[in-house]
C-alpha cells in the first residue's frame, strides 16, 4: 500500500538527517563537499537540484494558467450582493492575515538566529537579489515597470510581476471577446496537463527533501535543524493568535455566538482540518456543523464553505508572509524596507490565488514569491522538511475562518437568495481539490 506523500517526505527527512550527520562527522573543517569513503556529498545533492529545477520550470506555466482560469471563471457581474460581499470578506481577511504575518515575523525575527549562507553556500548575499522596488524611481516609474513592454522578454527573464499583470489582462479580455470561451476551454485542458506535471514533480519531493536536508546537516551540523525551531514557534504563535484572538473578536462582534460556543461547536471540524491538512476534505464536516450546530440555512452554508475552501486562505497567507521574511532575514545582509515587505504581501496574495490544489501545492506558491523577490529556491528544501506540522496548523486556521465568514454572512444576509451563477461557482469550488 502506497504511503501518502507527507509520510514519504517525513521518511526522506529522517534519512537525510541521519546521512547528513554521518557526513558531518567527517566534516570538521566545514567543507562544502565532504565525503564518506569514495562517496562525495555532491553525488547525492544533485537530486535536490533536479527537484528545484523542475519546480522552477513549472512556476510560470502554473501561475499564468491558474490566474487566467480563476479570474475568467469569476462571474463578478452576476454574483449578487451576497456573492460580492463573500469575496470581499475572504480577500480582506487574507490581506489582514498577510500583514499580521509580517508584523509577527518583524517582532520575533526568527531569521536573525541562523545564517542561511552556511547552509546553502550560494556566495554573495546580495547576488541575484532583484526586487522590483530596488530602484529609487518614483511611483509612476514603478507602476510602469510592472507592465511588460515585451511579454516574451518577461517570460524569458522570469519577471513574475509582469507575467501576472499580463495574465490578468488576458483573462479579462478572453471573457469579453465572442469566442473567448473556446480559448478558455483549451487553456483549461492545458492547465489540467500542467497540474498533472506538477503532481509528478511533487512525487519527487521526498527525494528532494532527502538530498537537500542531507546537505543542510552535512555542512551545518545537526544543530542546523534545531535552529529552525524558533521559526516554527513564530508560525505557530502567529496562527494561534490569529485564530484565538482575532477569530474570537470576529465571532463576538459580528455573529450571534460567543467565542466559547463557537470553538465548542467547531471542535470536530477543527480536528478534521488539523489531521487531514486538507480544506477540501473538511467541507462535508464543516457543512454539517454549520447546519446542525449553528443553524445556518443550506443556501448560505453550501455557498460560503466550498468557496472558502479554495478562496479563503488566511493561514496560508500568514505562513507564506512569515516564510518569505524569515528567509530574507536569514539571507540578505540588510533588513527589508517597509515598501519591499508590502510588495511581498502583494505577491503572496496574487500567488495564493493561483496555487494548485495538490498536496504541498503551496511549494509552488513559495517558489513564485521567492523568484519574484530574488530569494534562493534552495531554501524551499529547508522549509519543506518542517512543513507538515505547520501545514496542519494553517489548514485549521483556514477552515475556522471559513466558518466564521459563514456565520457573519448568515447574520447579515441570511434572508437573501444566492444567484444561480454564484451557486455554480460554489459548486465548482467544492469539486476543486484544496490542500491548505
Amino acid at each position: 500500500m502506497k504511503l501518502e506523500l507527507h509520510w514519504r517526505i517525513l521518511i526522506g527527512l529522517v534519512l537525510g538527517i541521519v546521512l547528513g550527520y554521518i557526513f558531518s562527522l567527517n566534516n570538521l573543517a566545514g567543507a562544502d563537499n565532504p565525503q564518506i569513503g569514495i562517496i562525495e556529498l555532491n553525488h547525492i545533492t544533485w537530486v535536490g537540484e533536479v527537484f528545484l529545477r523542475l519546480l522552477k520550470m513549472i512556476v510560470i506555466p502554473v501561475i499564468m494558467l491558474s490566474l487566467i482560469s480563476g479570474i475568467s471563471h469569476l462571474p463578478v457581474k452576476n454574483l449578487g450582493k451576497i456573492g460580492l460581499t463573500t469575496l470581499l470578506i475572504f480577500k480582506g481577511q487574507m490581506l489582514f492575515a498577510a500583514f499580521f504575518g509580517l508584523f509577527f515575523v518583524n517582532i520575533l525575527r526568527p531569521g536573525d538566529h541562523i545564517d542561511l549562507h552556511k547552509v546553502l553556500d550560494n556566495g554573495d548575499p546580495a547576488e541575484d537579489i532583484h526586487f522590483i522596488t530596488d530602484s529609487s524611481l518614483g511611483i509612476a516609474d514603478l507602476l510602469l515597470s510592472m507592465i511588460p513592454s515585451n511579454i516574451f522578454e518577461a517570460l524569458s527573464n522570469g519577471t513574475l510581476i509582469q507575467i501576472i499583470i499580463f495574465s490578468i489582462i488576458i483573462a479579462v479580455a478572453l471573457v469579453q471577446v465572442k469566442d473567448g470561451k473556446k480559448v478558455l476551454d483549451m487553456l483549461q485542458v492545458v492547465l489540467d496537463a500542467i497540474l498533472k506535471v506538477t503532481h509528478w514533480i511533487m512525487e519527487l519531493a521526498p527525494y528532494g527533501v532527502f538530498a537537500l536536508i542531507t546537505k543542510t546537516v552535512a555542512v551545518g551540523g545537526i544543530s542546523s535543524i534545531a535552529e529552525y525551531s524558533y521559526f516554527m514557534f513564530t508560525v505557530v504563535a502567529a496562527l494561534a493568535t490569529m485564530l484565538l484572538v482575532f477569530g474570537s473578536l470576529a465571532v463576538h462582534f459580528f455573529t450571534d455566538f460567543t467565542p466559547l460556543e463557537f470553538f465548542g461547536k467547531m471542535r470536530e471540524v477543527m480536528l478534521t482540518a488539523f489531521s487531514t491538512s486538507s480544506s477540501a476534505a473538511t467541507i462535508p464536516v464543516n457543512l454539517k456543523a454549520m447546519k446542525q450546530n449553528f443553524g445556518v440555512p443550506n443556501h448560505i452554508a453550501s455557498f460560503v464553505i466550498p468557496l472558502g475552501a479554495t478562496m479563503s486562505m488566511n493561514g496560508a497567507a500568514i505562513y507564506e508572509a512569515i516564510v518569505t521574511l524569515f528567509i530574507a532575514q536569514a539571507w540578505l545582509p540588510e533588513p527589508l524596507s517597509i515598501g519591499k515587505q508590502i510588495f511581498v504581501v502583494f505577491m503572496v496574495l496574487l500567488a495564493t490565488f493561483g496555487t494548485p490544489g495538490i498536496p504541498h501545492g503551496s511549494l509552488v506558491t513559495l517558489a513564485v514569491v521567492f523568484q519574484a523577490v530574488g530569494l534562493p529556491l534552495e531554501a524551499i528544501g529547508v522549509i519543506l522538511s518542517i512543513d507538515r506540522i505547520l501545514d496542519m496548523a494553517r489548514t485549521m486556521v483556514n477552515v475556522s475562518f471559513d466558518s466564521i465568514s459563514c456565520l457573519i454572512l448568515n447574520k447579515y444576509f441570511g434572508s437573501q437568495t444566492i444567484t444561480p451563477e454564484a451557486a455554480h461557482l460554489a459548486e465548482e469550488a467544492a469539486h476543486t481539490p484544496s490542500n491548505f
